[in-house]
């Protein structure tokens, strides 16, 4: 009985060895108890900012929810419920005054719809009889975004076909200087063509149609050159060298059709146009075309010359289209330095031709550039689709990034959807344009 009773007294012992941890879990804190709610109403908004993050322009996000609640005792009284700021009209909301008793909760939507890729901020006014806070102020904003990226890439080809090429030469009294940089040049027009394997005939004619030796004739002799030619070069020199001293009245496209047509197509320029060949003209000039015609005219003759008009081309080395440019050496001082060649610059536009500046410091490039367009390479690519941001379109050209820059770059052209390049960015056969551009791809 002794030992029955000891060892039932043990159990009244701790019998966990010094050090040990105890087996029994801690005892958890207790929660602090819910505040009493006070006598007066108090007002709860939830969530304290709104964020719709990026939307697609144009289309209407996500609604988020707006909780109002009263933690107080008296009645809360939401007198109104509105959104300020420059942008609200960008918002709406659908909140109306409403009386909350204790814990009772009411509950609104906030809409967005973006009209433009920027981020838009507003702030969503509740105004109630809550004595420390009424007037609860909620920011809240929101960005217009566009949908994916499209990508989408192009191979510059060329014709590989016989190429006649009319150079058109404005020879007026203040063409010295142009055409001495027309002349130091006329290697590289050579180079591109030899570098192509093409068969070529390249012939000359002034805008002068006063003048009974030129007025469409060919200058020089023989008439033209082509790639059987010994030294093009300068044979090709010896041709534009055409002088200053021809009429102030340039009529470059009647001479580019008298050029072309009888009498002397069979006469003094017979063998320069072959019947299988694609054609090119190039107009020099300082000064917008002073011939009868129009361009539109000009253009439907032009391209009938051929059954496939895309073997036509026809290219402006002129004035910039308007006012032209100014600040230059061709005219002295005050003088402008070339006018707009507008009219040069509608037929180049008609048949998918090029523009050069003749008021470019460097004529290397738009050279370069003229005989690539001859040959049938294209400075100017339509998009398959139309960009949501011009801003964020991309543009490669054999993987080198090309800016945005109407001067030697690429510019965008909205109402064509097509990008033009410019300057030494004008791409090179095989050469391959990639582009990237965002586009809305709808509302869901």
């Amino acid at each position: 009985m002794i030992l029955s009773l000891l060892l039932f007294a043990c159990t009244d012992y701790n019998l966990t060895a010094p050090g040990q941890a105890s087996s029994d879990p801690p005892n958890e804190e207790e929660e602090e108890p819910e505040p009493e709610p006070g006598p007066d109403p108090d007002i709860e908004v939830s969530p304290s900012a709104v964020d719709f993050g990026n939307v697609l322009r144009e289309c209407a996000g996500q609604p988020v929810t707006v909780t109002i609640t009263n933690r107080g005792q008296a009645t809360l009284r939401v007198r109104d419920i509105a959104l300020s700021g420059d942008a609200a009209s960008k918002f709406d909301e659908s909140g109306d005054p409403v009386e909350l008793e204790l814990d009772q909760s009411y509950e609104f939507e906030v809409q967005f719809e973006p009209s433009a890729y920027v981020t838009y901020e507003v702030q969503l006014d509740i105004n109630s009889n809550d004595p420390d806070e009424g007037e609860v102020a909620v920011p809240v904003q929101g960005t217009g975004t566009s949908g994916g990226i499209y990508e989408e890439s192009f191979e510059q080809t060329y014709i590989e076909e016989p190429i006649d090429v009319l150079w058109v030469l404005d020879n007026s009294g203040s063409m010295d200087e142009s055409l001495g940089r027309l002349n130091d040049q006329l290697d590289l027009f050579i180079g591109a063509f030899l570098t192509l394997g093409l068969d070529y005939h390249i012939g000359v004619v002034t805008t002068d149609m006063d003048n009974a030796s030129q007025s469409g004739k060919l200058q020089g002799s023989p008439a033209y050159i082509d790639a059987s030619t010994a030294d093009p070069v300068l044979k090709f020199q010896a041709r534009a060298t055409v002088g200053s001293g021809g009429s102030a009245d340039e009529r470059g496209l009647d001479a580019a059709k008298a050029a072309l047509t009888d009498p002397l197509l069979s006469a003094e320029n017979a063998g320069f146009l072959r019947t299988d060949s694609t054609l090119s003209v190039i107009v020099l000039s300082d000064e917008n075309d002073a011939s009868s015609q129009t361009a539109s005219k000009f253009t439907t003759w032009f391209e009938s010359l051929r059954t496939d008009p895309d073997k036509t081309t026809f290219n402006a080395f002129v004035g910039d289209r308007g006012l032209g440019c100014t600040g230059g050496d061709i005219w002295a001082g005050d003088f402008i330095e070339a006018v707009g060649g507008d009219k040069y610059i509608d037929v180049a536009d008609n048949t998918g031709g090029f523009f050069a500046s003749i008021c470019s410091d460097d004529f290397s490039a738009p050279v370069v550039n003229m005989a690539r367009a001859s040959a049938g390479m294209k400075s100017t690519f339509t998009l398959t689709e139309t960009p949501s941001d011009v801003s964020r379109l991309e543009v490669e050209v054999d993987g080198r990034a090309c800016p945005a820059d109407a001067i030697d770059g690429y510019s965008y052209d909205a109402t064509s959807n097509s990008i033009t390049f410019h300057g030494t960015w004008f791409p090179d056969a095989n050469a391959v344009i990639d582009v990237a551009y965002p586009v809305d791809e709808g509302c869901n």
